[in-house]
């Protein structure tokens, strides 16, 4: 059986499931020592049946394919594989990756993710006050912050203007000048604190205090809005920033004005336009086109208006002043706020990647599997251990002996909670290079949580059906696996064992008697002529057109707005690989006689850049031999392009498109039964003209081939894939001699009627 069959099955029977002993339960089959009951086997077959894997007039082949499948598992179990370390370590690291969705509290994952769609919906104007907090803070520092944001706080009550206090005693240097305001937010783009405060409130109204990791906060509501849903943009950039000098800003100004007075004639498109000005390296290439979509949130104050207010695709706005200089925006594409199931997905990867929010889905997982596996503190000792692990000890003292907590029946001591802190502090040291403050009843909390979820991960076969069946299903496919390269294709690749089947086997590997020949069927006589004029020999030309490409006078620089020509020859050339293309340069008779030349080279350049091979391209330097025009000069200052192929398929192409059926053809090597003109000849070389069954038909038969010996190297993937074939069939023989296959006909009947 060769790789690619075998690597079906074990996909087919990665999908069945376990196949443990029910007592009292009906037989089926016994293979060797197991016992494989009705209930499993017709759980395995009713799966497959569904899955149309299955058909009326294929299960006597499900059934065979399955005893040979159990036989494999067998022959792994009985050569003690699933203990060795390969398998072990394979098998745990798989477990692993399956346990993780396990090990989460999907149920508030589903309410967060919920929650920030809902938010979504609506966008919120917010100014804020902000109380700044240091990385660290102390209590005191704290105590001080607090004081200070209670005092603003009592200003707003007694009637003071918000933005007035906003600037007089906010510490966010961006926002105070502003009265506060930052914009326009929705979920999933501020502090979950922040968030939670701001969707709390309705218009106008002002939050309580509210602390995040930057500080404290009052936060007040200006405006709602729905959702503008998100756009995707083109851009045009005049680099001047803020601080440029005036003349800078002035010259900036000029030429963002340039620009919009070509684009406001439309005879250039904005992509042109904006390869020719635009200074943003990143984008000018393509056009000006921003590679990523825009809510109204992510764009500053000043653009969400002006942006979203475009209202048709392709619209460009008036020359806009930013913090990068000036931008006119193109309007790319604009799509409506996506449903639920369009953006879950996505929108539980941003809640499992925020750090309060996924500290939340941990704290509500812990606290469920901590009562689920009946943790207990016992409370003296927990106090005893965190005063005392400051304290000089030698590691006898009678306290470390104190049992700390336990899991179900397990319990911890305190001296496994101080190996357990001085580990974690290794680390930490290691990878910061200080240690960080962190109290011993944090660490404990580790502990402990560290602890309940191996108890939890322990269990999950116990705990969720679903796992235990995944797991057995992994347990099954990998030793199929591994017990199947050990026993063929690893002997189907010992070099010897080829070797001696193909010295046994060598009417396998014999060519028959050939023809190398070319075969021309036409409609009429002169669609046979011109059929064998234009494949005399490859490559083949082809009726093929393709603009000109001209070029400035006294000029060999790839002339502006070329590019778009040349990428589609690149793709004609890149999808058809056995076209060929002629590349001719010409030249007015008024211009230097290099220039056809290097007008050659600067297309080819282009074309071996992108990956097209020399051995692809003809060079024809044509100078001012073809005038294109007797009056325009420009004219004649050009590359022509002609394209051949090395497929007479092309050319058949050709001719079939103005008469289908009007030509066939084909060459190379012939045995007996492939081609009926063929076989109706004698095989000898030559040229033959006949008529046969109203065809008009050409022959050239250049050799006759004789019968041949493949070579070793000729036949090896064939030695390769037979081997396998007979070392499986012989495998499986000797398997159900160690294996004998017991099956209760009855009961098959009944499950596979």
């Amino acid at each position: 059986m060769g790789k690619n069959k075998n690597c079906i099955f074990v996909f087919l029977f990665w999908m069945l499931g376990a196949s443990g002993l029910l007592a009292q339960s009906p037989v089926p089959l016994q293979i060797g020592p197991k016992k494989i009951t009705a209930e499993v086997f017709e759980k395995d077959y009713r799966r497959l049946l569904e899955s149309d894997s299955i058909r009326s007039d294929n299960k006597q082949k499900f059934l065979s394919a399955y005893i040979d499948y159990q036989l494999k598992i067998l022959a792994a179990e009985a050569d003690q594989i699933p203990t060795s370390p390969g398998f072990q370590d394979e098998y745990q690291s798989f477990r692993k990756e399956l346990a993780s969705p396990y090990l989460i509290d999907n149920v508030k994952v589903e309410a967060l993710v919920r929650e920030a769609y809902e938010r979504l919906k609506f966008e919120k104007q917010v100014a804020h006050i902000l109380v700044r907090l240091p990385a660290n803070p102390s209590p005191s520092d704290t105590l001080i912050a607090y004081q200070k944001i209670t005092n603003i706080q009592k200003k707003l009550q007694a009637g003071e203007d918000f933005a007035a206090t906003a600037k007089k005693f906010s510490e966010d240097e961006l926002s105070a000048i502003k009265g506060g305001q930052i914009g326009y937010i929705t979920s999933l783009q501020t502090q979950y604190a922040f968030e939670n405060a701001v969707y709390a409130l309705e218009k106008g109204e002002v939050s309580n205090i509210v602390r995040t990791e930057t500080g404290y906060h009052l936060i007040k509501v200006l405006e709602i809005r729905p959702n503008q849903g998100k756009i995707r943009l083109a851009h045009i950039l005049i680099s001047a920033t803020v601080n440029a000098p005036t003349s800078v800003q002035v010259e900036a100004k000029n030429k963002i004005d340039l620009v919009q007075k070509y684009l406001a004639k439309g005879e250039e498109p904005f992509e042109l336009i904006c390869k020719n000005y635009s200074e943003d390296p990143y984008s000018r290439s393509r056009g000006g086109e921003l590679r990523r979509w825009y809510y109204s949130s992510d764009l500053s104050e000043e653009l969400q208006d002006k942006l979203f207010g475009i209202q048709r695709l392709g619209d460009v706005t008036e020359p806009i002043r930013t913090n990068l200089g000036w931008q006119i925006f193109k309007l790319l594409d604009k799509k409506p706020l996506l449903s639920y199931e369009e953006m879950a997905e996505y929108l539980r990867q941003k809640v499992l990647t925020d750090g309060e929010r996924s500290a939340i889905i941990r704290q509500s997982f812990m606290k469920r599997v901590r009562m689920e596996n009946n943790v207990k503190v016992d409370e003296v000792n927990r106090k005893i251990a965190i005063e005392r692990y400051a304290q000089d000890r030698i590691g006898d003292e009678a306290y470390l002996q104190l049992p700390l907590f336990s899991i179900g029946s397990t319990q911890f001591l305190i001296k496994e909670f101080y190996a357990f802190i001085v580990a974690q502090q290794r680390k930490k040291l290691k990878v910061l290079g200080y240690l960080p403050t962190i109290s011993e009843a944090f660490w404990l909390e580790e502990f402990i949580d560290l602890n309940t979820i191996q108890a939890e991960e322990k269990h999950l076969e116990t705990k969720y059906p679903a796992f235990k069946e995944q797991m057995q299903e992994f347990y099954e496919g990998s030793l199929f696996s591994k017990i199947t390269e050990r026993e063929v294709y690893e002997k189907s690749l010992d070099s010897l064992r080829q070797q001696t089947y193909f010295t046994a086997n060598t009417a396998k590997f014999t060519l028959p008697s050939r023809l190398q020949a070319k075969v021309l069927s036409a409609d009429t006589p002169k669609t046979l002529a011109d059929a064998m004029e234009l494949l005399k020999n490859p490559p083949y030309p082809m009726n093929k057109r393709f603009p000109d490409l001209t070029f400035g006078l006294g000029q060999s620089v790839l002339p502006e707005g070329s590019t778009k020509n040349l990428q589609e020859l690149f793709i004609q050339l890149a999808k058809n690989k056995d076209f060929i293309v002629e590349i001719s340069g010409h030249q007015d008779a008024s211009e230097m006689d290099t220039l056809a030349q290097a007008r050659i080279s600067k297309v080819v350049a282009y074309l071996t850049k992108k990956g097209i091979g020399v051995s692809r391209i003809i060079e024809k330097v044509e100078g001012n031999l073809r005038p294109a025009s007797k009056t325009d000069k420009s004219k004649n200052a050009r590359i022509s392009f002609k394209f051949y192929s090395h497929s007479m398929e092309d050319v058949v192409k050709r001719f079939n498109s103005v008469k289908p059926l009007s030509l066939e053809a084909s060459e190379g090597l012939f045995k007996r039964g492939e081609n009926a003109i063929l076989d109706s000849l004698s095989w000898e070389v030559g040229k033959k003209n006949f008529e046969a069954q109203g065809r008009h038909v050409f022959v050239d038969v250049r050799e006759v081939v004789p019968a041949r010996l493949k070579s070793f190297e000729e036949s090896r993937s064939s030695i390769i894939r037979d081997l396998q074939v007979e070392l499986e069939k012989n495998w499986l023989i000797r398997l159900k001699e160690r294996f004998p296959v017991v099956r209760n006909e009855e009961e098959l009947n009944k499950i596979m009627q």
